[in-house]
């Protein structure tokens, strides 16, 4: 892979190994409720900000909640797992590191909310090497829309052409190869049956972020 001085790091499945943390929080919060979910429902929300989902379950569900009431109740289901149990996917620190040591800049963009990320990202001592933090409720959509990594690149201050984005999620990776963005593909067990789209509409596709440190050497 050829250098890029400016780096868009999605966060959940691409540096942290958290998606199985994600995986059913919206059915078990459903279900607290009272709610049969459907069996779709984690690929229904995933390219949802948590927002959307929140109107999303008011809508379809017929929650009478607030959207910020059920953006609270969702955080505290989540909360203790990003405080103490999310780690690192492997190589993750070593390659950050390398890019650090290379004066890449380096963000993240997340559809996870501000304060999850952080607390995940100091306690895994990786915080250190991002510039800033943009999420998905900043903009008001999901990475169904390129408005996330627009914002990442208007804080980087450089045309998307100049910057790479990691991700994991197969809309995603469409969303930021449509808006003129490199897109480095990551493997995550999650999104392993949708793995040769994946490799398709990436331009370029890892099992690890070893990969590209050997490219590297």
């Amino acid at each position: 892979m050829k250098k890029f001085k400016y780096n868009i790091f999605d966060l959940d499945g691409t540096l942290l190994n958290s998606m199985p943390a994600w995986n059913n929080l919206g059915k078990d919060y459903l279900l607290k409720l009272g709610i049969e979910p459907p069996d779709n429902l984690n690929e229904i929300i995933a390219p949802m900000s948590m927002t959307e989902s929140a109107l999303y379950f008011q809508k379809t569900f017929k929650v009478k909640l607030s959207v910020e009431k059920i953006i609270e109740e969702i955080k505290k289901l989540i909360r203790d797992k990003y405080k103490y149990n999310v780690g690192l996917k492997p190589y993750v620190k070593d390659y950050l590191k390398r890019l650090k040591n290379e004066q890449a800049i380096m963000c993240v963009a997340t559809a996870t909310p501000l304060e999850l990320a952080k607390t995940a990202l100091i306690r895994n001592e990786i915080i250190e090497y991002f510039s800033f933090i943009v999420t998905c409720d900043e903009v008001g959509t999901g990475k169904n829309k390129p408005d996330i990594f627009y914002l990442a690149a208007n804080k980087l201050n450089a045309q998307p052409s100049e910057i790479v984005v990691y991700e994991d999620a197969d809309f995603a990776l469409t969303t930021a190869n449509d808006a003129g963005f490199y897109t480095v593909g990551v493997f995550d067990e999650l999104f392993k049956d949708k793995r040769k789209d994946i490799e398709i509409i990436s331009n370029l596709y890892i099992e690890s972020f070893k990969d590209l440190l050997q490219d590297m050497v």
